[in-house]
């Protein structure tokens, strides 16, 4: 009997080992390390130091794929980010499973919001430290959710659906539930789109259940290597970091940017919002603005100089931020990047 046994632990082992290689061979082990020099200054103080993600957020990242016949495939990604400056972390990102086909592709996980794609798609700074899109446009709005079903359909006559529910914090009451839907246009040089966002969440305050709506439009067209970006997008509502700050607000934002990748080796980018506040009580109208330029030693190497500043009128309680990486006295109001990225 214990010699059946062994012979049948053994045999699971190889098996799993087997099955552990084959798995092996459809897995992409990826990632970016992104380490920079900032100075930045605040009303308060002013600073030199050395920081991560000046282009992309410093971060590894496991992908895979399973073919299943019929023109369906099985895939999933799991990203950790981290502080490449400091080692510090991981903290999540994306993290799903899915299956695709010529029907679309579906996946639950934690995701990034349908308004992430066809926003950033528009955004000079592609979701950079200093970006004005993620951190001026997306101002405490959905950007990525955990427990989320997704879908996209197929892109027929150039149009593509991106549709998103979650399941927020999985209570009763809806707290955190986030609910995204919308399309985009490819056509050539030419690209369009269109996203809404409702958020449904608990005041920071009281036991009340609140929501807020954020509407988008991106166009982006392509002459050469210089692509102009266009975004506008009205808010409305109530937004919260629990269980730090929460405001009731509305009022609306417009990004003007471009992009001119000179040659194979040099590239500039500039993304400038506006953003006025109806309200005007924790919020406020305010103007920001990036400037960078990237030098392509190869394809997975970059060095860059990033510059960015945001003027905000008055003192408002929740002040638009240069960069979300950031702990000290004040709010950063100027920064200047010379980093270094590679990616694996």
């Amino acid at each position: 009997m214990k010699v059946k046994q062994k012979g049948w632990i053994c045999t699971a082992a190889l098996a799993c080992m087997a099955a552990g290689h084959a798995a092996a061979d459809n897995i992409v082990i990826s990632g970016v390390i992104d380490v920079n020099v900032e100075s930045l200054a605040t009303t308060r103080e002013k600073l030199t130091r050395v920081s991560s993600g000046g282009l992309s957020q410093s971060r590894l990242e496991f992908s895979g794929t399973e073919d299943l016949g019929d023109g369906n495939q099985a895939f999933f990604l799991h990203q950790m980010q981290f502080s490449a400056d400091t080692g510090v972390g991981p903290t999540p990102r994306e993290s799903y499973v899915g299956i695709r086909g010529n029907w679309g592709a579906l996946a639950l996980g934690r995701q990034n919001t349908p308004s992430y794609w066809i926003v950033g798609y528009a955004d000079p700074g592609w979701s950079g430290d200093y970006s004005r899109v993620s951190n001026s446009v997306f101002f405490y709005a959905p950007w990525r959710e955990n427990n989320a079903v997704s879908y996209t359909t197929p892109s027929v006559n150039g149009f593509k659906g991106r549709f998103m529910a979650t399941a927020g914090n999985e209570t009763a009451d809806h707290n955190g539930r986030v609910y995204s839907t919308g399309v985009e246009y490819r056509n050539g040089p030419l690209y369009l789109g269109y996203v809404t966002d409702r958020k449904d969440i608990k005041n920071i305050s009281t036991p009340k259940l609140e929501s807020s709506r954020d509407n988008y439009i991106s166009a982006v067209y392509r002459f050469g290597g210089f692509e102009p970006t266009f975004i506008y997008h009205t808010y409305n509502g109530y937004y919260a970091y629990p269980p730090y700050v929460g405001f009731q607000t509305k009022g609306w934002d417009v990004q003007l940017g471009a992009r001119w990748k000179i040659d194979t080796t040099h590239s500039v980018y500039v993304s400038a919002v506006s953003r006025h506040d109806d309200v005007g009580k924790d919020l406020t109208n305010g103007e920001s603005i990036l400037l960078g330029y990237s030098y392509r030693f190869s394809k997975r190497t970059d060095a860059y100089v990033n510059y960015g500043r945001v003027l905000t009128k008055g003192s408002p309680k929740v002040p638009y931020p240069l960069t979300f990486n950031y702990s000290g006295s004040g709010n950063p109001e100027r920064g200047t990047q010379i980093g270094l990225r590679h990616s694996f």
